[in-house]
């Protein structure tokens, strides 16, 4: 916005901010993925997970945390990425009344990405093998250091049949 002044010269008045998305960044494996912010609970460092007899083999178990019962999923299968045996930090994730932990490698930030950052998936994105990882995402953030994937995580919790 700017006002033009008598002598023609321009004047900065305010300039508005960029509109922005908070989203945490994560890896899994050698892909950097995101998520907003809004349906992070926490991030906290393993626990014992119980494994719970007749799940589907994503379901990794159940811990207890605070009294409460919740789910952990490995969404490695889901997003047609190698297995681990290794769980390196659970991202708590509530979408709507469900609470759910997902394993990730590593939690990177927390950051605003502005919305411009952030570009539908192509159309061709990925291979044939890939088609799985594909609709799982609902776009790509392009950032200083590479990109990371923008999840669906509610099109992720209807597959692995969590809602």
């Amino acid at each position: 916005m700017t006002d033009l002044n008598n002598e023609g010269t321009v004047e900065v008045v305010g300039l508005l901010p960029e509109e922005e998305i908070r989203v945490c960044l994560f890896s899994i494996g050698d892909e950097t993925y995101a998520i907003p912010v809004e349906l992070l609970a926490e991030i906290i460092i393993p626990q014992k997970i119980f494994p719970v007899p007749t799940t589907p083999s994503h379901v990794l178990g159940v811990i207890n945390l605070r009294g409460n019962i919740v789910p952990i999923v490995d969404m490695r299968p889901a997003l047609s990425l190698p297995q681990s045996s290794i769980t390196n930090q659970i991202a708590i994730i509530r979408l709507g009344t469900l609470t759910v932990g997902i394993v990730v490698d590593n939690v990177s930030e927390v950051a605003g990405v502005p919305k411009t950052s952030v570009h539908p998936v192509p159309t061709d994105y990925g291979s044939q093998s890939d088609a799985a990882h594909g609709r799982f995402i609902t776009g790509i953030i392009q950032r200083e250091r590479g990109v990371a994937a923008l999840l669906n995580i509610e099109r992720i919790f209807d597959e692995i049949k969590l809602t």
